[in-house]
């Protein structure tokens, strides 16, 4: 269990520096063909790793294979398109609390599919993570266009994680090879979003071009995308060693590093508030909580 709680901690701060370097390129490239390239990426490195430590009986779980081809088809597609749909439409103050709600999803989820049987105080620690990170972004952006509807983005995106992450479970009791399936999941994500690029391959021409003439962001996009193959060998293995209601509550703690990050990284002009600090201590609460109570 230290394992999978050590491993997870390793996974926010990978997400989170991750998009902060997408952050980077997201200022003069496409988004949604920026999480593409990082997605094509990802499957390069993550082959590359896995012929470079081949197991044959990997090869030969088709179950296995199967359950990861499928969790690919929609994360990270749509629930990273949900993601940043909800940015878009909502800002990130009334997305990124509802985006949140994965931890709650997942538990859920688990106590039904997986029948995992988390200590009541688990919930506690859940409510406390998703309060802090309320608190954290609870302002919203003024620029965005809030219609009630849009709330359904974040929401989808939230119910997505959580189902991909206790697929990702049961995955691995099927085939315990983190680097393996995540290559095939990342290989499936390729397939479908390659495939929706071609389809509408007229509105995305143009802005392909513009990975060339933006070496910078082209750099920033590079990292991000060898981090994230990191981060979902890391993401596997956490789930690997510990139980869905014990690892993705800290993964929730993402947002809280994503904001120390931007202030350091992106010199963003934040002071640090008394929101900012009930928060931190709602989200160190929660995960403590969260792991301390945590079925062994």
């Amino acid at each position: 269990m230290h394992i999978a709680i050590i491993l997870a901690f390793l996974m926010t701060i990978i997400t989170a520096s991750s998009n902060i370097l997408l952050k980077k390129g997201f200022v003069k490239l496409n988004p949604f063909l920026v999480s593409y390239f990082s997605v094509i990426l990802s499957t390069l490195f993550l082959w590359l790793i896995t012929l470079l430590n081949a197991d044959p009986r990997s090869f030969a779980n088709y179950k296995g294979i199967a359950v990861f081809a499928i969790i690919g088809t929609f994360a990270p597609p749509l629930v990273r398109t949900f993601t940043y749909y909800g940015i878009h439409t909502l800002g990130a103050g009334r997305s990124a609390p509802l985006r949140a709600l994965t931890p709650f999803f997942a538990t859920l989820i688990a106590i039904w599919l997986l029948h995992e049987s988390p200590h009541p105080l688990i919930f506690a620690g859940i409510a406390l993570i998703i309060a802090g990170t309320v608190l954290i972004t609870r302002e919203p952006d003024n620029s965005s266009r809030y219609r009630p509807a849009h709330l359904a983005y974040p929401l989808f995106a939230a119910l997505l994680a959580g189902i991909a992450a206790n697929l990702r479970k049961y995955g691995l009791i099927t085939m315990p090879n983190p680097v393996f399936a995540s290559a095939v999941a990342a290989t499936s994500a390729s397939l479908c979003m390659t495939i929706y690029v071609i389809l509408r391959i007229r509105k995305y021409r143009g802005e392909m071009n513009k990975f060339i003439l933006h070496r910078r962001e082209l750099g920033y996009i590079t990292t991000a995308g060898v981090l994230t193959s990191v981060g979902e060998i890391t993401d596997l293995s956490a789930l690997l060693y510990g139980k869905v209601s014990l690892v993705v509550p800290i993964f929730a703690t993402t947002p809280f590093v994503i904001i120390l990050l931007s202030d350091i990284f992106l010199k963003k002009h934040e002071r640090i508030t008394k929101t900012v600090v009930i928060s931190a201590c709602l989200i160190i609460t929660g995960v403590y909580i969260t792991i301390s109570r945590a079925s062994p």
